[in-house]
């Protein structure tokens, strides 16, 4: 089987509901999620053209037609996914919820397989910051924030990969 044949087969196996494979979500949204609302749901495969997708999306927000987005991926597309929601991000001021879950599919086999999925909320509205998976507009959280200017509040080892800038020794200092 050649690789095509394999990739059209793994985007198969991630919609069927039955048959060989039987999908079930292990970690489904909570009913009330801000993900069940009416809003446009981009479905994501590894062969779907990023440019294509945000261009696309990119013009239903700009013509003001919906305000929300919902990214959804599977498998190998979860990567393809986050970088779609990304793009969107770099052009627009959006909050973002972003879940991720896993579908458990047994096969007639008795094999069972966990296949991680993850769908990425984005809305040009204020969404309630306790919301699990929240990221604001201006850049997410607290894990990702820039090091300190005084770098000496900071242990070395948490310089965020970087080593601490070298001085030069004065005449009669030590190593």
């Amino acid at each position: 089987m050649g690789k095509n044949k394999k990739r059209q087969r793994k985007e198969k196996i991630c919609n069927v509901t039955g048959g060989v494979a039987v999908a079930e979500e292990s970690a489904a949204p909570a009913q009330g999620s801000s993900m069940e609302e009416n809003c446009p749901t981009m479905r994501i495969k590894s062969g779907t053209k990023v440019e294509n997708v945000v261009r696309f999306t990119r013009k239903i927000l700009e013509a003001g037609e919906m305000r929300k987005i919902i990214w959804m991926g599977c498998g190998d597309a979860i990567t393809r996914t986050i970088s779609c929601a990304e793009a969107l991000r770099r052009e627009f001021r959006v909050h973002q919820v972003t879940e991720i879950s896993q579908e458990v599919r047994r096969e007639a086999s008795g094999k069972t397989s966990y296949i991680p999925s993850i769908r990425i909320l984005q809305s040009l509205d204020q969404i309630d910051p306790s919301t699990p998976g929240y990221q604001n507009p201006e850049g997410g959280s607290q894990f990702c924030a820039p090091p300190r200017e005084n770098p000496d509040e900071i242990p070395q080892k948490l310089t965020h990969g970087r080593f601490p800038k070298r001085r030069k020794l004065e005449e009669g200092e030590k190593q």
